[in-house]
């Protein structure tokens, strides 16, 4: 057992999970704007499209139909 503590960017209040899935929120880091992470690292400012994407995570990883 260790006594790591997760990164910030997992506690952050934009944060969306749904069931299983959870779609982070980052920074503006470098050449990439801030917003929410999707799959294949892509970035979207878009609330509706991020949490589209967590509910078909969601449901790729077996949650509600």
């Amino acid at each position: 057992m260790t006594d790591q503590q997760p990164s910030p960017r997992f506690n952050d209040h934009r944060n969306l999970t749904v069931g299983r899935a959870r779609v982070i929120w980052a920074p503006a880091w470098a050449y990439l704007a801030e917003g929410w992470v999707l799959p294949g690292g892509r970035r979207t400012e878009n609330f509706a499209e991020a949490h589209a994407v967590a509910i078909r995570m969601d449901q790729l990883m077996g949650g509600v139909q």
